[in-house]
């Protein structure tokens, strides 16, 4: 099999010190809070919009009592102007003009049009506080929509995601990527901490959205679960996949080293993995500086992790790349014999592998 014919592996990024740059945006276009070069911390808020509204259509010329005509000479607010909650938007004078009949707005909206005898106002929702997230600099802003933050630090990568975003302090179960979390371990010293383990059970789980635990890092998660998770929107990422797994070694030493650390967790994003971010400072103790994930590549030397059933979580690394398909079980499969770290040489078809670093 030449280089050119080699598949393209999911990866999942596992980096114990690294500079990564992150959008964050608006989902409806806004204010802007922050200038290039600003430096942030994970709870600042960095830009901010009205939530999008529901429609109020208002029959003005009835509450008037007036014509379709004459409608538009009473407005005192036009469309296209904002209107704050119990502002006059229309008033017409009566009794010889020592009386008026108003109508006031029901709540902060905008007006959006004015058609025959009817007005639309659209009602806005609360305003929408974007955070930074990450705790870093603002390399640039994206007027109306949000900003891109560099940052430096750690970045472990999961598999699935849910529940939003979370900041708080790293708090390790166990001393082993098989830690299981179990209700008795969750109390108040853990709120606003993000727990890590292997896996939880149900009344784990619900006692974490109890004692109000900023999120969960897991190995795995037995799939009944998922919707509980969802349900109590409780931040939550997973490591390895559904069922009950030990975290991977590197990505247990990567967080374990980092324990009682602050970490951000995000898990919201539709197009890549849900991650934990672990702030350091630009350069090391030892004098190193953070650069960019190198690519990973798909070679011999590549560390990858079994994702198959047989193997599965084990990590190790590809030993040789055959030119020629081999049989499994009467089914003919392209890839790549792997050595995992106890030793063991293994053929695993390409469909079963994930580079991972």
């Amino acid at each position: 099999m030449t280089d050119a014919a080699l598949p393209l592996l999911a990866e999942t990024r596992v980096l114990p010190f690294t500079r990564i740059r992150r959008e964050r945006v608006l989902p409806t276009r806004g204010m802007v809070l922050s200038a290039p070069g600003a430096r942030v911390s994970a709870l600042d808020v960095v830009a901010k919009s009205s939530a999008s509204g529901r429609l109020y259509p208002v029959p003005l010329a009835r509450y008037l009592r007036t014509t379709e005509a004459a409608l538009p000479k009473y407005l005192v607010k036009k469309p296209g102007e904002d209107v704050q909650a119990r502002d006059i938007i229309a008033a017409k004078p009566e009794w010889f003009g020592t009386l008026q009949r108003v109508y006031r707005a029901p709540g902060d909206g905008r007006i959006v049009a004015q058609q025959g005898a009817w007005l639309a106002i659209e009602l806005t929702g609360e305003s929408f506080e974007l955070k930074a997230l990450y705790r870093g600099s603002v390399v640039n802003v994206m007027p109306r929509l949000g900003v891109v933050i560099e940052a430096t630090g750690a970045l472990v990568q999961g598999v699935w995601g849910v529940g939003g975003e979370a900041n708080g302090v790293l708090h390790v179960i166990g001393e082993d990527p098989a830690g299981r979390l179990t209700e008795e371990r969750i109390d108040i010293s853990t709120r606003g901490c993000i727990l890590v383990a292997g896996e939880a059970d149900e009344m784990a789980l619900r006692r974490a959205a109890q004692e109000r635990v900023a999120g969960l890092i897991l190995g795995g998660l037995e799939p009944r679960w998922g919707d509980l998770v969802k349900t109590l929107a409780l931040p939550t990422l997973i490591t390895e996949g559904w069922g009950v797994h030990a975290l991977a070694a590197p990505i247990f030493q990567v967080l374990a080293a980092h324990n009682g650390e602050e970490a951000s967790l995000n898990t919201t994003s539709p197009t890549a993995r849900p991650e934990v971010f672990i702030p350091m400072p630009a350069t090391s103790s030892s004098g190193e500086t953070a650069l960019p994930p190198p690519p990973l590549t798909l070679q011999v030397g590549a560390r990858v992790r079994v994702v198959g059933k047989t193997h599965f979580g084990e990590i190790g690394t590809i030993a040789q790349v055959p030119t020629a398909p081999r049989v499994l079980s009467g089914i003919t499969a392209w890839g790549a014999d792997v050595e995992l770290s106890g030793g063991e040489r293994w053929f695993a078809p390409w469909e079963n592998l994930e580079l991972i670093g």
